[in-house]
């Protein structure tokens, strides 16, 4: 006999299909605005690209830790952070990163390509620093790559460069269904980890979290310290860490111990939309001395 499906798990797969649309068609719309060469050439930016590697790589976990040791968060809390944490280059960074209406979006999709490339080989070493024998399968990460980020971008460039007098277009129906789903998705993840949330009201956890967002984003200004656009996108791609992959540790390591687990949905949860909503405020407020990209005008007419 079939188990009936829960509220919950109704919950997550509204979570989980609402999110996944949402990063295609973001990622397929940015395609559509860039050629090949541009989103390449933020990668010959050489002191751009070893700074984003070492403030996501190795300082961000280090002061996860260092921040989750001066307040009074339980060993287990600490944990799950620092595992929520470890990995870079979260897909959703991209989204944040339009909403700005100011970052450089050719060097936020090479970054998130970028690190996650490079977790493929940190991950895996925070994660054993972190729990001891822990393991964490590349093919993973690089299958998560492959679906969220590198298939439908080229699925993107090449409708740019094959059909470019309608990419303009296609691109703003893409952001509106993007838009659609991103609404979709913090209802049902707001609904579907609301006990894990819940659980931690009057703990230090969600005080962290979001101490450690704005850390975050703090650090990935520094990527860009004499521009603008760059501090975007340096801030939002630091900011949006890659969270699921501290749940596999979880649940592979700790047997999906809710001491580790719960702490990690609360980060990831207000990872997401902390940052998106300092991006579409950003956004909307606008700021001042950095001009709105042309794409973006044509994407919001």
């Amino acid at each position: 006999m079939d188990t009936p499906v829960t509220l919950q798990q109704l919950f997550n797969d509204v979570f989980s299909v609402s999110l996944f649309v949402m990063l295609i068609t973001l990622v397929s719309g940015l395609g559509m605005g860039f050629a090949v060469t541009e989103v390449l050439a933020p990668l010959r930016r050489v002191w751009v690209v070893l700074a984003a590697l070492a403030i996501n790589c190795l300082l961000v976990p280090v002061v996860t830790w260092l921040l989750c040791s001066v307040f009074p968060v339980s060993p287990e809390a600490r944990i799950g952070l620092v595992l929520a944490c470890m990995s870079a280059g979260g897909p959703a960074g991209l989204k944040a990163a339009q909403l700005t209406k100011r970052a450089d979006m050719a060097l936020a999709v090479s970054l998130t390509v970028l690190l996650q490339l490079a977790n493929i080989v940190v991950a895996p070493l925070w994660a054993q620093a972190v729990v001891t024998g822990a393991t964490i399968n590349p093919g993973t990460i690089v299958l998560d790559l492959l679906v969220l980020v590198l298939i439908p971008l080229l699925v993107g460039l090449l409708i740019h460069a094959r059909y470019t007098e309608h990419a303009a277009g296609w691109r703003a129906e893409l952001e509106r269904v993007s838009n659609l789903a991103l609404y979709v998705a913090i209802v049902a993840g707001i609904a579907a980890n609301w006990q894990p949330f819940i659980s931690q009201v009057g703990s230090w956890t969600i005080f962290v979290s979001i101490l450690l967002v704005l850390t975050f984003m703090g650090l990935g200004t520094l990527i860009g310290l004499r521009d603008r656009p760059t501090a975007f996108s340096g801030a939002t791609v630091t900011g949006m860490r890659f969270t699921p992959l501290g749940m596999i540790v979880i649940a592979t390591q700790l047997d999906n111990n809710s001491a580790y687990l719960a702490p990690t949905l609360v980060m990831g949860l207000v990872t997401t939309f902390l940052i998106i909503g300092i991006g579409a405020e950003i956004g909307r407020r606008g700021v001042p001395g950095v001009p709105v990209s042309a794409a973006d005008q044509a994407a919001a007419a």
